[in-house]
């Protein structure tokens, strides 16, 4: 590979020909299982058959318009958004997540142009743009072991922080990797101080949204009612598709500028089939409650495994999203090396040292088993050269 720009670390794996379900197939013979889902995109399983279907024959029909007309099936598409996020409003469908993230940006500034953008701490919201600029971060760590029934609003964590027409952009639990639980009367206090602020409310369910969780939305976890919702990755299972849910209150208020918007792929009608696809999948295939239950199973094996490992300082999760935290000797980089050797491709957060099990919600329940183990026999090698090379350095210096 000496003509492609890569500016992230690599595996040494760069045979890839095939993927299927939760595999990676090789140009050698050889299948890893894939715990990232991709980048977190295929949540039905790598190269779902449905969703094939729907790209092949949309293209033998329509895959792309201009931007003053729009495929006679797009507002249906539409809806089922609406229906799904319990919005009353208003959809457009976009790319990726971070342009859609932009987009709401851009949204929620033209209705507030001086409100404040506050996110929690270690929130990754966006690759660029605006959401890259927060003005106030709200840290939940000292949250996350209040013991308090109720949040007070003058509390030093959020004192403050909340100011007139402010615009709150958050992603429900992955903080970088970090599959955190915000408290629900830490979001609910926020959102009624910002209602009272009149502010705007944008979720970015582009990680955790369409089942991850074991919900249809990360939000659903808090009884939430957003002014906008972000969409990407899993909405097109691979295919770049990403999609804005708008409240018609901040539509009206949009309407009443000259806004106006427009990229090359935006309203596209593959894109937009193929997340109808999607939606229709997890329904039929009723994998919103097979994620849940397949997360329950998967931390139930992993608590189990790694119980007593010293070199793991934590296991969180909710649904399909989990997290492992390893003590900072541990390098997380040599539990992926090893797990790759064993045939299976993780996530990791090196600010972090997080290991990261995000995999397709189809995955075979078998292999949980199997998987769990597999990591505990990673991190205690990794865990046992490390103890091995400190008794090494410490005889050579007695």
């Amino acid at each position: 590979m000496e003509s492609i720009f890569n500016p992230v670390k690599h595996s040494g794996i760069n045979n890839i020909i095939k993927a299927k379900d939760e595999y990676y197939y090789t140009s050698d013979g050889r299948k890893f299982i894939d715990l990232e889902s991709g980048i977190w995109c295929a949540s039905l399983g790598h190269n779902h058959d449905k969703i094939n279907h729907i790209i092949k024959k949309q293209l033998d029909s329509l895959s792309h318009v201009s931007k003053r007309v729009l495929p006679s099936y797009i507002d249906l598409i539409a809806e089922k958004l609406l229906k799904i996020t319990e919005i009353d409003g208003k959809v457009i469908f976009l790319n990726t997540g971070s342009e859609a993230i932009e987009f709401s940006m851009i949204m929620a500034k033209l209705i507030h142009k001086t409100g404040k953008l506050i996110s929690f701490t270690d929130n990754y919201i966006s690759a660029y743009g605006q959401a890259t600029k927060i003005d106030e971060k709200i840290d939940i760590k000292p949250c996350l072991k209040c013991s308090k029934s109720n949040c007070d609003i003058n509390c030093s964590a959020i004192k403050d922080k909340i100011t007139e027409h402010s615009v709150f952009i958050f992603d429900p639990f992955c903080f970088s990797r970090m599959i955190l639980k915000p408290p629900v009367k830490l979001i609910k206090t926020l959102e009624t101080e910002i209602r009272k602020k009149k502010g705007i409310i944008i979720v970015d369910e582009i990680t955790t949204g369409l089942g991850r969780t074991g919900k249809w939305f990360g939000y659903n976890h808090f009884n939430l009612k957003p002014d906008m919702v972000v969409l990407g990755k899993s909405l097109g299972n691979g295919y770049p598709v990403s999609a804005v849910i708008i409240e018609k209150t901040i539509i009206k208020e949009v309407e009443k500028t000259d806004f106006s918007y427009y990229q090359s792929h935006q309203n596209d009608p593959l894109g937009c089939k193929v997340a109808e696809a999607v939606i229709n999948v997890l329904h039929a295939e009723n994998l919103i409650e097979r994620t849940h239950e397949s997360g329950e199973v998967f931390l139930t094996f992993l608590r189990k495994d790694l119980e007593n490992i010293n070199g793991v300082e934590d296991i969180r999760g909710i649904g399909l999203l989990i997290g492992i935290e390893l003590k900072k000797e541990i390098s997380v980089e040599k539990v992926y090396q090893k797990l790759a050797e064993k045939g299976i491709i993780i996530g990791i957060s090196l600010k972090f040292n997080m290991l990261n099990v995000i995999p397709p919600f189809t995955i075979n329940s078998g292999l949980i088993l199997e998987i769990s183990k597999k990591i505990k026999e990673s991190i205690v090698e990794v865990e046992q050269s490390y103890q091995l090379n400190k008794s090494i350095n410490q005889n050579k210096i007695i």
